[in-house]
């Protein structure tokens, strides 16, 4: 595993949608390591891999893009099938869902950002997205997993599009920045 992977799993431990995926707690947190090194492997082919290094020189915040005009598969076909087995069903149909409520026009897209539980509330997941948004990006999209979370990026200028249920599962918050 990668340190990257294991700082989103991390991350996203706790996370609404993870837990759709993954509902025993055991189980997610032995999938999600599998899971994250896969989508940052993806991102690698063919997005961007933000890193955030605290004081000591190790990992603290992770950022996931997709540049316009790119889109990444979630994750390596094999890792994925591995990583969520039984979940499969319940997590293709949802990522669906999700990708429909991206913008049409061309926009960056952040696929995931996760800051370690010890290093959260020292500015490392601002300093990714003041970076790469400062970088003269028209326009930018992501979804939120958790209410919470949607003031932190409309800080950044992103507004609330439509929410988005997933069935029984958890609402999610699909935000854009325009400029």
């Amino acid at each position: 595993m990668t340190p990257g992977s294991l700082v989103l799993a991390a991350a996203f431990a706790d996370d609404p949608l993870m837990s759709l995926f993954w509902p025993d707690p055991v189980r997610r947190r032995k999938a999600l390591p599998h899971f994250w090194d896969s989508r940052i492997a993806s991102r690698h082919r063919r997005g961007l891999v933000d890193l955030a290094h605290d004081d000591a020189g190790e990992i603290a915040a992770v950022a996931l893009w997709e540049p316009a005009g790119v889109e990444s598969p979630i994750a390596k076909p094999f890792t994925l099938v591995r990583a969520l087995g039984l979940a499969l069903g319940t997590a293709l149909p949802a990522v669906r869902r999700i990708d429909a409520t991206r913008p049409a026009e061309p926009h960056i897209y952040l696929a995931a950002i996760g800051t370690r539980p010890d290093s959260q509330g020292k500015g490392y997941a601002t300093a990714l997205l003041e970076s790469r948004l400062g970088s003269g990006a028209e326009r930018a999209f992501l979804v939120a997993t958790r209410f919470a979370n949607v003031a932190f990026y409309e800080r950044f200028g992103f507004a609330r599009d439509e929410d988005l249920r997933l069935g029984d599962g958890p609402v999610l918050y699909p935000m854009s920045l325009s400029r």
